[in-house]
């Protein structure tokens, strides 16, 4: 079991029904992880997985980036800075709604 189960067990006082689940989604964690790195060793990735699964090693294609795509890539930011905001707005009005019906 990950560390990581074993905190979270624990912050939420060790309940059985709890660290089953745990245990559960790390097992299912690392089986797919397993596949995953013997999809990549066997050559399936492309550029990705000749470093390993996690790091993605793609040194070995060079890839030209200009200054035309730095306003996109900015914008694509901005978008999501925007989007995650309303999100949170949203997300905390609704939670406000909800704590005053269940009081």
């Amino acid at each position: 079991m990950s560390l990581h189960g074993i905190i979270f067990i624990f912050f939420y006082r060790w309940r059985s029904a709890l660290l089953w689940r745990a245990f559960f989604t790390t097992a299912v964690v690392a089986i797919v992880l397993r596949a995953l790195i013997d999809v990549c060793l066997s050559g399936k990735c492309g550029l990705f997985g000749k470093g390993g699964l996690i790091m993605y090693d793609v040194t070995s294609s060079n890839v030209a980036y200009h200054i035309v795509d730095v306003p996109s890539v900015l914008l694509l930011g901005m978008i999501g800075g925007l989007l995650g905001s309303l999100y949170n707005f949203f997300l905390e009005k609704v939670l406000r709604v909800y704590n005053l019906i269940n009081e």
